[in-house]
């Protein structure tokens, strides 16, 4: 009886540790590594920084085709810009002429 008792007061307390321990480890690891995570967070984080950088590129390339397309709109043709579109479409140019299209 009395070793009965020993082993339960060493082995219950031992026990008990042990599945907190474990417990613990697992909340922990899945605080780092799950799905909500923290390292899933910063992938996402810096995610989101990239394609805001893309988002702001974009704009600016937009904002410069559309004034792009209205120097070439009804009520205001640029002659300049018509010209040098004429010329490259069309491959038509002197020999002394430059020209350099911004288009790809």
């Amino acid at each position: 009886m009395v070793v009965k008792r020993r082993f339960r007061g060493i082995a219950m307390p031992f026990i008990l540790y042990l599945v907190s321990g474990i417990a613990a480890v697992y909340f922990i690891n899945g605080a780092s590594n799950g799905s909500r995570g923290i390292e899933t967070r910063n992938s996402l984080l810096s995610e989101i920084a990239r394609l805001s950088n893309d988002l702001s590129k974009l704009t600016a390339e937009r904002v410069a085709l559309e004034k792009r397309n209205s120097l070439i709109g009804l009520f205001a043709l640029d002659p300049d810009l018509l010209d040098e579109r004429a010329r490259v479409v069309l491959n038509r140019g002197n020999r002394n002429d430059v020209i350099i299209s911004t288009l790809q």
